[in-house]
């Protein structure tokens, strides 16, 4: 059974709305090698370690692919038989999984002996880049967001991801992941924590930046996601160092929602300083080339619809994010999105889509925990 694109892109936002069910060392019985989870930034299923070798994602077909949100009570479920990974919901058999490739660039070591798998952060399945100061400062203050589990995960599943970044590391992992024959690389992806001020930004953000941009060959372009700098003269200094597009994610539209799922941005940096930030990186970096994103399930729908017409309008490009209950985190006990819900903003979005045919998603290529470019594509249409 082949599901079209249509079908495939709605159960991609089913399995996002309800996870799925599965014994959970099923993926140590895959003996041929996979890309598995990095936990980079999140833990999203209870109990799971590195052990358990959970994908990084699910590949659905049509080059969609899925995060991988085990949560027990699921009518969806995986079964591994004949060396085959097979998708049920409830007892009718779906379709076959595949999992990702492992990266070309993994199983490698630096200079110093560092594992090349431990530094380079790939972004979906095939999009290299670093997470530079995978720290935040809400976390100490009691504000953090709502959502977020980075703090617990990077002091357990995640401790073995580099978090101190030398120059001659950033280099060497750049040089790797450029010149190892394995797939074009689009987009060069970089996350970055949340620094206090704006001098620590220079230094843990700004400057391995830097040195990744003068060891690349070819200036591939690079996308950035970070909180907003308190001086906007920063925004010049990311350019500088090689940044082509840009990310401020406000979250949750609903002002109201803001102060109470993101309580360290609303009270030690801001709502509308936010937005100018976003204004101030526009004309920095052009139209459409800087985004905010919002994470869809933490507000009424219509409120995300209202969120991305509002942004478009001002030239600043859209992204999302599915809400995933992460175990360790404010929210862990928030309900998942519904299919509807999902579904409801995804059609809006195409909507908006059609009407400003020069706006792009940030990744050229699907992501696990949106459906930002299947909807661009035109999968629901």
């Amino acid at each position: 059974m082949v599901l079209d694109r249509k079908a495939t892109i709605e159960l991609k936002t089913s399995l996002l709305a309800q996870g799925i069910d599965f014994e959970i060392d099923l993926f140590t019985k895959i003996k041929e090698p996979f890309y598995d989870n990095q936990f980079v930034y999140g833990k999203t299923s209870r109990n799971v370690t590195q052990k358990n070798k959970f994908p990084q994602v699910l590949e659905l077909g049509h080059n969609i692919i899925s995060a991988l949100l085990r949560r027990e009570g699921s009518p969806w479920n995986l079964k591994y038989d004949d060396d085959v990974i097979q998708l049920y919901n409830n007892n009718t058999f779906i379709q076959e999984i595949t999992l990702p490739e492992r990266p070309a660039y993994f199983d490698k070591k630096l200079s110093d002996g560092t594992p090349t798998e431990s530094i380079i952060a790939v972004a979906g399945s095939d999009t290299p880049g670093f997470f530079l100061y995978p720290e935040c400062f809400y976390f100490p203050e009691g504000k953090a967001c709502g959502f977020c589990s980075m703090k617990n995960t990077r002091s357990t599943v995640g401790k073995y991801m580099v978090s101190e970044f030398s120059e001659d590391n950033i280099r060497e992992a750049t040089n790797i992941f450029e010149k190892t024959l394995w797939r074009d690389i689009p987009l060069i992806s970089i996350t970055a924590g949340t620094p206090e001020n704006d001098q620590i930004t220079r230094e843990k953000v700004i400057k391995p930046l830097t040195w990744m941009y003068e060891s690349l060959e070819d200036k591939i372009p690079t996308h950035l996601l970070a909180h907003p700098p308190n001086d906007f003269k920063l925004l010049e200094e990311y350019k500088e160092a090689g940044v082509t597009s840009i990310a401020f994610n406000i979250e949750v539209y609903n002002r109201q929602k803001f102060k109470e799922i993101c309580p360290g941005k609303h009270a030690l940096y801001g709502y509308d300083k936010w937005v100018d930030a976003l204004d101030a990186a526009k004309d920095v970096f052009g139209n459409f080339n800087v985004y905010c994103g919002l994470v869809w399930g933490l507000e009424h729908p219509q409120s995300s619809i209202e969120g991305h017409e509002y942004f478009l309008q001002k030239g600043i490009g859209i992204a999302s994010n599915i809400f995933h209950a992460d175990p360790i985190s404010v929210l862990s006990k928030h309900p998942q999105p519904s299919e509807e819900q999902i579904l409801e903003i995804a059609y809006a979005e195409s909507k908006l889509f059609q009407e400003h045919p020069y706006v792009n998603t940030i990744f050229p290529v699907s992501m696990r925990s949106t459906i930002d470019w299947e909807v661009h594509r035109g999968d629901l249409t």
